[in-house]
């Protein structure tokens, strides 16, 4: 194994390692809370914290479909077209800008926005979070899928469509077939972060759609024991739900990965 090879395993286990002892030291404040708050939080104490929840998880589905599928037209427009390759490189700018510098610019604009119109909806502010992640993700996926469509086979989509295929047929069965588990990993990626991000949601929420990770905090630094035992159950719930979607992916795209291999050494 290699000298880098060595620094990648030493980094995930790292991660793994951190990851494992913060979960435990989460489960052993949930038992250190039930002894002292009595009686234990009932049903009512967690309608707040779940209903923001929920509103965080709309945002954050639908932030994250824009942006991979952003980020998709993206790279297929600069991939497909050989003169545009180029101007791809210039999406890394955005790598160099915080999540939190984001949300102020898209808070300055939208501030200036309403005071020319003369007028605010509660959604707007909805869409002003909508707007700072789709910024700051659409980089991310492209870079991400950048070194796919790099490799890609164009003599691919020409085969099929000298065969009559259409431009969805020609992306379905070459594109899609090689980056539909990146972009499965991307969503598992985007939405883990999103949905419990505070420093976007903490800048742009309102009180209309109120989100969940400005709630951690409050919740867990209450004077009320009883809302931090509550947003401590909360978060080992979300933990358990990405965790085994993350074994899920992985069983997936380990399966997918045989599949192919075993269908390219019959070939």
């Amino acid at each position: 194994m290699s000298f880098v090879h060595k620094i990648g395993s030493l980094i995930v286990i790292t991660i793994g390692a951190v990851s494992l002892l913060a979960a435990a030291l989460l489960v052993v404040d949930i038992v250190r809370l039930l002894d002292i708050v009595q009686p234990n939080p009932s049903w009512k104490y967690y309608a707040e914290p779940l209903n923001r929840l929920l509103w965080s998880s709309v945002l954050t589905v639908v932030a994250t479909l824009i942006s991979i599928g952003s980020g998709i037209l993206i790279v297929r427009g600069f991939y497909l077209e050989q003169s545009l390759r180029k101007s791809i490189d210039r999406l890394s700018v955005a790598f160099y800008f915080p999540h939190f510098i984001v949300a102020l610019y898209v808070l300055a604009l939208a501030n200036n926005m309403y005071k020319l119109v003369d007028f605010y909806h509660p959604t707007f502010g909805f869409l002003e979070i909508l707007l700072a992640y789709w910024l700051k993700e659409v980089p991310f996926v492209v870079f991400y899928l950048t070194v796919t469509y790099a490799s890609l086979d164009l003599d691919s989509r020409r085969l099929i469509q000298l065969f009559g295929g259409n431009k969805w047929q020609q992306f379905v069965h070459v594109e899609w077939a090689a980056i539909k588990g990146q972009v499965v990993e991307l969503f598992l990626i985007l939405f883990a972060f999103m949905l419990t991000a505070y420093e976007v949601p903490a800048l742009l929420e309102n009180s209309v759609y109120p989100q969940f990770g400005p709630t951690i905090l409050a919740y867990y630094y209450s004077i009320d024991v009883a809302q931090r035992l509550v947003i401590d159950v909360l978060l080992v719930g979300v933990s358990i739900v990405l965790v085994l979607s993350t074994i899920g992916l992985f069983l997936w795209t380990s399966r997918t990965r045989h599949s192919l291999g075993k269908g390219s050494r019959t070939l």
